[in-house]
């Protein structure tokens, strides 16, 4: 490999990681700056809940046609048609003058997200070798939780800072960077736009594997979903933290979230030499044990203590997605590797529309938070379960 390919590579990666830095730090904001936001809308824990909903379900509806018209329009075109569309969602919020109007603005935002996942991970199977391709989605995948750390410090600057003013620096920088995703188009991104598009669908439909991944998905999406909805409102309600410590554990799970996708990634392609079961299966069993210590925060628990806990749930929950959408572009060839990630967004969206509505109504009707941690344990052991029983990870061999 040149060193010209390299560089070409490595600006090819930051530009892919940009986009997810800039279509997370846009949600996690809305999510960070929840008590701000809650108080300015007047409105209750399950009602904030439907704006994840809101992301999540326009999602779930555009996840498959996310997936084809990456195939057919290449990784430049689709990442610049949706930073645009977060663009215009990001504004509808902050011009919303009630519940509703947010509520729409937050689909408006999901369905221009709904592109990124397809078409970084699209560029990932196209730019990089087997051996190499976990730990490159694991450093695309840096950019959730590195947007999700610039949301957390949205979320303590909030106290000194309208949050209209946070959301139009989130609008500015979408628009920037939908320019800066042009670079990625090349001249043989559209051969796929004369493919039959319901075969496509019934290529992906069909592929069993995408079936257990995607069934797994769901409820491991339900877990992280629900985890950074209402981690702020977690810390600050069980433990009576106050805003800032509130901030800071969202920023430590980003931060625990970011070192693990990468972290666990590399040791994927080397230790485990390209497998991704293994590793996948120990992290998640390991999340649900981190969401029963959660259940256990009351008032008496400390900075240091909210802080580890913080780390271990991060670390965990929000630390798989880079091995899962490795495993899903390898259960394909290469050429529907968008469409396969679409079908994983789908289950993904569908998890994280139902997740915090059922975490937020376990609340609402215990008055504890611990009941909800418990049962996004009970969910998620599920799907773990599931994922190690019926995966076959020995006809994932996609070079």
């Amino acid at each position: 490999m040149t060193r010209n390919t390299n560089v070409l590579w490595q600006s090819r990666l930051v530009i892919l990681t940009l986009t997810h830095v800039v279509g997370t730090v846009g949600y996690m904001s809305v999510m960070a700056m929840a008590p701000v936001i809650r108080h300015d809308l007047s409105i209750g824990a399950t009602h904030f809940g439907f704006f994840m909903s809101g992301f999540f379900g326009a999602q779930m509806l555009a996840a498959l046609p996310s997936g084809i018209v990456t195939d057919r329009l290449g990784v430049g075109r689709t990442l610049a048609l949706s930073m645009t569309l977060m663009c215009l969602g990001t504004a509808g919020f902050i011009l919303s003058p009630g519940f509703t109007s947010a509520l729409m603005a937050m689909f408006f935002l999901g369905l221009g997200y709904s592109l990124v996942n397809p078409a970084t991970a699209r560029g990932v199977v196209d730019w990089f070798p087997r051996h190499r391709r976990a730990t490159a989605m694991g450093i695309k995948q840096l950019g959730v939780p590195l947007g999700g750390m610039l949301a957390a410090g949205a979320g303590a600057l909030v106290v000194v800072l309208d949050w209209h003013m946070i959301l139009w620096a989130v609008t500015a920088a979408s628009l920037i960077s939908a320019v800066l995703c042009l670079r990625l188009t090349e001249p043989g991104d559209m051969r796929n736009r004369g493919r039959n598009m319901l075969g496509d669908m019934r290529h992906i439909l069909g592929n069993r594997r995408l079936g257990v991944i995607g069934t797994s998905v769901v409820t491991f999406s339900v877990s992280q979903s629900s985890l950074f909805a209402y981690l702020t409102l977690f810390v600050r309600d069980a433990a009576q933290a106050s805003q800032p410590v509130a901030g800071l554990c969202m920023a430590l799970a980003q931060g625990a979230s970011a070192a693990g996708r990468v972290g666990f990634s590399y040791l994927s392609d080397t230790t485990f030499r390209g497998q991704r079961k293994p590793v996948i299966v120990s992290l998640l069993y390991a999340s649900v044990a981190s969401m029963l210590f959660a259940a256990l925060v009351g008032p008496g628990w400390t900075v240091p203590s909210l802080s580890l806990l913080a780390l271990f749930m991060g670390g965990t929950i929000a630390a798989y997605a880079a091995l899962i959408l490795a495993a899903t572009a390898e259960s394909v060839q290469p050429e529907y590797a968008g469409s396969a990630i679409g079908y994983n967004s789908l289950s993904w969206a569908l998890g994280g529309t139902v997740g915090p509505p059922i975490f937020g109504w376990v609340l609402d009707a215990t008055g504890s938070y611990g009941p909800s941690w418990i049962a996004m344990a009970v969910i998620a052991s599920l799907g773990i379960t599931f994922f190690a029983l019926r995966f076959d990870e020995s006809r994932t061999n996609i070079g």
